[in-house]
């Protein structure tokens, strides 16, 4: 039967290779959208590394660029939020906080090994108001900032990336000779820029100079005069002071929707094309199985059944679907064998996986209905026509 249907299907290849050529568009377009879909929901479902829920970002302007003045002004601030019983924790930052739209990076050196990483610069308090819980060695502390040596806190896949699986990370300096870091301790995870954010590198170092705002960690009771009064009585510590704050939450969410909403009309266009190739393979069966009435009247006055009919059909859209997904194969492993786009040959494997079934299903589909009005023709009927 499979020999029979390659023949007929090479009788007809013009209007075969039309069909094929549908189908591996729509397998790229699907391996596209499951791959994206398989990517972002594996990045979802990984551990942030921060508590974002009762914590504030404030963006405070001291007006003066002076090092040693911003400093003294820092430490106004810190006295004054020490004195408040709902603040549970703070800490000074650089600019480039959780899920705003800054960022930092630099590239760290060992023995030869480069890598590029996110670089955010903390006090020792920064740990505790996002929550952060430690995998290997510590968190800085003021005195790990006396000695020559800076002391860093780097990520996992930080770690894997300069040191390799087997070393251990804490103790290593890295860095050139005239700017050396040692790091002290290793955290998992760290995705600060959304909920959907791949596993990076990250590096948190203690510089005095680079903390312009701050975040704090007040009681899940604060209430939003509580917010207010917290932003006024710190804008009346210096003079000619603005203070802006911001929930973590809500910079998450509106991070998060600045990609889920572009993937979503992704989707949405992708779906709307590969629906329109299933109406064009709907209508494209549909017109071939009322072409070949006499054929179907000859094969049901030689015993074949409804079921083998049937069957026949929709054997020989998948024959034709199976080829256009071969094709679409050939291109699309391609990736993982290049290590494209440095994504998990996982995805890429589930995505084909996926894409080939989708492809199938779309060809049964599409199928079903031609097939079964090809199956209850009556040989009598067909043949009188012909």
């Amino acid at each position: 039967m499979f020999t029979h249907i390659l023949k007929l299907i090479w009788k007809k290849k013009k209007s075969n290779f039309l069909m094929m050529l549908e189908i591996f568009v729509s397998f790229l377009i699907l391996f596209a959208v499951w791959s994206l879909s398989i990517y972002t929901y594996r990045n979802y479902v990984k551990p942030s590394g921060l508590k974002a829920e009762n914590v504030w970002a404030v963006y405070i302007n001291f007006n003066t660029q002076n090092d040693t003045i911003r400093g003294e002004y820092r430490e106004l601030v810190r006295r004054h939020l020490s004195n408040i019983k709902e603040v549970e924790h703070f800490s000074f930052s650089s600019g480039n906080l959780p899920f705003s739209f800054s960022s930092s990076n630099r590239d760290f050196e060992y023995e030869g090994k480069n890598t590029l990483s996110d670089y955010i610069n903390v006090e020792p308090s920064y740990a505790p108001t996002l929550g952060i819980e430690m995998l290997a060695g510590r968190w800085f502390t003021y005195e790990d900032t006396i000695g020559k040596i800076d002391p860093i806190v780097i990520t996992r896949r930080m770690a894997e990336n300069l040191f390799g699986n087997k070393e251990e990370a804490v103790g290593k300096i890295v860095g050139l000779e005239n700017n050396q870091q040692k790091v002290v301790g290793v955290i998992d995870y760290f995705r600060h820029k959304s909920s959907f954010q791949a596993d990076e590198n990250c590096v948190f170092a203690a510089s005095e100079s680079w903390l312009s705002d701050m975040l704090i960690k007040v009681a899940p009771d604060a209430t939003p005069e509580f917010e207010a009064g917290l932003a006024r009585s710190m804008q009346q510590l210096g003079k000619d002071w603005t203070v802006e704050i911001q929930h973590l939450d809500d910079m998450r969410r509106t991070q998060d929707k600045t990609i889920w909403v572009p993937i979503l009309i992704l989707f949405i266009v992708c779906g709307f094309l590969v629906f329109n190739v299933g109406l064009g393979l709907f209508g494209i069966l549909f017109q071939n199985i009322n072409r070949r009435k006499g054929e179907i009247g000859l094969r049901r006055a030689l015993g074949a059944s409804k079921s083998q009919i049937w069957t026949y059909f929709v054997g020989e859209t998948l024959v034709i679907a199976g080829f256009g997904v071969f094709l679409g194969l050939f291109f699309a492993v391609q990736l993982p064998l290049l290590n494209a786009l440095d994504v998990e040959s996982a995805v890429y494997g589930w995505a084909m996986l996926l894409a080939v079934l989708s492809i199938l299903a779309m060809a049964v589909g599409c199928a079903f209905y031609p097939s079964r009005q090809a199956a209850a023709i009556y040989p009598a009927t067909a043949l009188h026509e012909e």
